[in-house]
């Protein structure tokens, strides 16, 4: 077979394996099945639905290396499944001794059904480790307490849009509530993209980082909009002004074309016009007023786009400044707490050690180390013994 032959675009190879693949499916319902087999799949037969799936794994094959043992393959239980559609119709074999070919069908229908079961069962008491876990959602639990809680005072009429204010009400925990070591982990503040957060452990939790994608992904989409409104929106605009002022130019000239036409007619023909006229006069008025007023096209995509995108921009910067100090004073709070919770680790392991020595060597301990500092309560332990006697 050459190397450059393509399985998947030679007609011949289509008609062979389109003609396989009918031949098994025809072969599928001969084959009687028991009962909590035929039923396990649902309605459809499972030797049809484990045709279809092999097909549908191998139909991107195009390497004649993988193409050759599939279709043998495929010959192959195309004469297991007639010798066992041979043998199920046949009501003198069921009764005897069962063909080979139709036991190995229903052992390895046997063996798929108890896979299928165990990946089931897995799956559905553990979702996340199964093989399609849901995805995680970045929607906060009922039970979860918020880090930070929005203390700002409320819009008034003086005050509509209050500066952002947090604060961290239920941090720092005491040290009876800390969990697994006991000892206080301070976290540390970072930034992504402008937005603050604390990491506390890794690896970061993926709820975090969808958040952070999400929250990323906005501010990104309106900088984008700002960008889009400066160089492409706002000139538009300038160009429709400019059209309207040459519209209003026109209609100007043209009044002033009618008016003198009338005054050589000595007055004729104005009540004929009179209703078109006033048309067009209103149509002038309201460009006219439109640009004294500043309802103009530039104006309106300055207002409502660019300065509103940017304004809410600007809230959203001071949200995240508000936050990023709120966590500031908390890791401030956390650190002098780790530091004196771990003075006081060191005075009670100071204890311990002096409580030891005494047992070891009577109340002439402190002869053996002259060296030993009396209020330092950091320098304690055996380190500090090696240190001093040496």
């Amino acid at each position: 077979m050459p190397g450059f032959f393509i399985p998947a675009r030679n007609s011949r190879h289509r008609t062979a394996c389109f003609a396989l693949y009918r031949a098994l499916l025809q072969q599928a319902p001969l084959i009687r099945l028991p009962d909590d087999l035929a039923t396990a799949w649902g309605p459809v037969n499972p030797i049809k639905h484990l045709i279809r799936r092999s097909f549908q794994r191998n139909r991107n094959d195009t390497s004649p290396r993988l193409v050759f043992p599939a279709l043998k393959a495929g010959y192959q239980i195309l004469a297991l499944l007639r010798s066992a559609a041979v043998h199920s119709s046949s009501s003198s074999s069921t009764a005897s001794t069962p063909n080979a070919d139709y036991a190995s069908v229903i052992t390895f229908l046997q063996s798929r059904l108890a896979e299928r079961t165990r990946t089931l069962s897995a799956k559905a008491q553990h979702p996340p480790h199964s093989r399609n876990p849901p995805k995680p959602s970045s929607t906060p639990r009922p039970d979860a307490i918020p880090l930070l809680v929005n203390i700002a005072p409320a819009p008034t009429p003086e005050n509509p849009h209050p500066r952002p204010m947090y604060a961290t009400p239920s941090r720092p925990r005491p040290l009876s509530e800390l969990g697994g070591t006991g000892r206080r982990r301070v976290p540390r503040l970072d930034m992504a993209s402008d937005i603050p957060f604390l990491r506390v452990a890794k690896p970061q939790p993926r709820v975090l980082s969808r958040v952070l994608t999400q929250k990323i992904r906005k501010r990104v989409a309106r900088m984008g909009a700002v960008k889009y409104l400066w160089d492409d929106a706002l000139p538009e605009a300038e160009r429709e002004d400019e059209w309207e002022r040459i519209v209003a130019k026109l209609i100007k000239s043209q009044q002033q074309i009618s008016q003198q036409a009338e005054r050589r007619r000595g007055g004729k023909g104005k009540a004929e016009n009179g209703h078109e006229q006033a048309e067009v006069e209103g149509v002038a008025r309201a460009i006219r007023d439109d640009f004294k007023m500043g309802d103009t096209f530039r104006q309106s995509v300055w207002n409502h786009g660019i300065m509103h995108v940017q304004m809410v921009l600007t809230r959203e910067r001071e949200d995240h400044v508000a936050r990023a100090d709120a966590m500031r004073r908390l890791i401030e709070e956390e650190t002098a707490l780790a530091v004196q919770e771990k003075a006081q680790r060191d005075v009670e392991r100071r204890k311990r050690w002096e409580a030891k020595m005494l047992e070891t060597h009577g109340e002439g301990w402190r002869e053996l180390f002259p060296n030993l500092k009396e209020n330092k309560s950091s320098d304690v332990g055996q380190g500090h013994t090696e240190k001093t006697t040496t």
